[in-house]
């Protein structure tokens, strides 16, 4: 089988080079090039905010040469704003590349692997959204030293393009959705979780994942109910990807944590998410940005957790 060769020299092992030919395949269209354009404004350029917790974007300044290695340039380069930061430096390096039937493989130096997960989630997003709009690229590729890439929560990335993201980047206000949704709350032992169903009006600009949360932590409507998370809980990203939603919060979450049973604010996130969001299967829970860690040394946080009814009593 036929090895693919990065721009800088370095070559991809054989049945990485025949999985990527597939997602290619699958995805774009063998032969088929195509370019993504996310704005009829752009194409852009994604930098992190100065908090390092967004995106924010510049327009693309060298709109004349639309190739791979002018975009992956424009990534390194020092924003027009003061305020933000490029994705690429000195520390996290894009060590090679390759473009085979519409598929981009970036292959990132081992920095990508000490990645925070707000960082990494972001760096992801901000990288494959301006790359997808390079000529010839409909999907993109991570790779870490030659080796598949994967989440701090040990998830294959796989192939991803501009709709793998849903993430808050403070974006202007653009119009109210509406939306029915199943909440939990603490029952009156504390130990079991009680449905409540609501209809929630939130901004455009913000993700229902970034919504519920919100709705999670301010608490129940319905008497008999209980708070889950202390109402100081603070959300400092939420972020979703290949099935995953990512969830960091303040250490209010751990460190103010209700007298309930450890697993009942756990759970009363990540069934609401994964019951409400169609494209979330399960959720990764870090505080401020570190998942390595156990709720009250009883509730494993390193890896994304999937829903668990056991706890949901009976409507």
């Amino acid at each position: 089988m036929r090895e693919l060769i990065f721009k800088s020299g370095k070559r991809i092992p054989a049945l990485l080079a025949a999985a990527v030919l597939v997602f290619a395949c699958v995805f774009s269209g063998c032969g088929q090039k195509r370019s993504v354009t996310l704005s009829e404004e752009g194409p852009f350029v994604f930098y992190l905010n100065q908090d390092g917790d967004g995106l924010d974007k510049e327009n693309y300044r060298n709109s004349e040469d639309m190739s791979v290695d002018a975009f992956l340039e424009a990534l390194k380069s020092m924003p027009a704003k003061v305020t933000l930061k490029p994705l690429i430096d000195d520390e996290l390096q894009i060590k090679g590349y390759t473009l085979n039937a519409g598929l981009l493989i970036l292959d990132f130096s081992s920095a990508y692997k000490t990645l925070d997960v707000t960082r990494e989630v972001l760096t992801r997003a901000g990288v494959v959204r301006t790359m997808v709009q390079a000529e010839g690229v409909s999907k993109v590729a991570f790779t870490v030293d030659g080796e598949e890439a994967v989440t701090p929560g040990n998830v294959t990335l796989g192939a991803m393009d501009a709709n793998s993201f849903v993430e808050d980047a403070g974006r202007q206000i653009n119009s109210i959705q509406n939306q029915k949704i199943r909440l939990y709350y603490a029952d009156e032992s504390g130990t079991k979780l009680n449905v409540e169903g609501r209809t929630i009006y939130y901004s455009s600009s913000k993700p229902l994942e970034w919504a519920i949360v919100e709705r999670v932590i301010a608490g129940p409507k319905v008497s008999g109910n209980y708070p889950t998370l202390p109402n100081n809980t603070q959300i400092i990203s939420v972020s979703s990807s290949n099935g995953i939603c990512f969830v960091n919060l303040n250490r209010a979450f751990t460190d103010m944590a209700l007298a309930v049973d450890p697993r009942i604010p756990v759970y009363s996130l990540v069934d609401a998410l994964v019951d409400n969001c169609d494209s979330i299967d399960s959720v990764q829970i870090s505080i401020d940005g570190e998942s390595n860690i156990s709720f009250r040394d009883s509730v494993n946080l390193s890896k994304p957790l999937t829903a668990d009814h056991s706890l949901v009593q009976e409507e």
